[in-house]
């Protein structure tokens, strides 16, 4: 079996456990299975899905387009709505993606999957732009994780920023 993802790392390039992958083909032997103490290489089928396990926190990171095979073992985690998520006997990481590159993925995502990779991705004042009025739950995300405006999920503050989206849309 062959699945094309993602998978995130810190920006020096290292994975949560401090190791370098450049591009290239990497092997796991023995059992494959998830989590901390698991073994093999976790990816994720959605760029924004995984941002939330490889980043640890940071919402600043590299995002690599990856190939897993051998063995592979789907994730069921859909408690989250997150259930596109592997753990492979084998990875190849393609190519890092440039930061337009990524930011052009999330604009093209819907309005759920968007406030995820908000939530878990910093942007620039100049990216922040690009996301604003396309969706009134977005504009919420943003409002909350980038501008940390901490009542933004609030519902006086909700009532007050959806009549302004109403008045921008008309």
């Amino acid at each position: 079996m062959i699945i094309a993802g993602y998978k995130s790392f810190a920006l020096d390039g290292t994975n949560k456990y401090g190791k370098i992958m450049p591009v290239g083909h990497y092997h796991r032997d023995g059992e494959i299975k998830f989590g901390i103490y698991g073994n093999g290489y976790h990816f994720a089928k959605y760029m924004e899905d995984t941002l939330r396990y490889s980043t640890m926190g940071e919402r600043n990171c590299l995002v690599a387009e990856v190939i897993g095979s051998g063995t592979i073992i789907k994730s069921e985690d859909e408690y989250n709505g997150y259930d596109d998520l592997y753990v492979a006997s084998d990875i190849e990481i393609v190519k890092y993606l440039e930061r337009e590159e990524i930011i052009n993925i999330a604009l093209n995502l819907n309005s759920i999957k968007m406030q995820r990779f908000i939530r878990d991705f910093n942007l620039t004042l100049e990216e922040i732009a690009l996301f604003e009025g396309k969706y009134f739950n977005v504009d919420l995300a943003i409002d909350y994780y980038d501008r940390k405006i901490m009542e933004a999920y609030q519902p006086e503050y909700m009532a007050k920023k959806y009549e302004q989206t109403r008045k921008r849309v008309r």
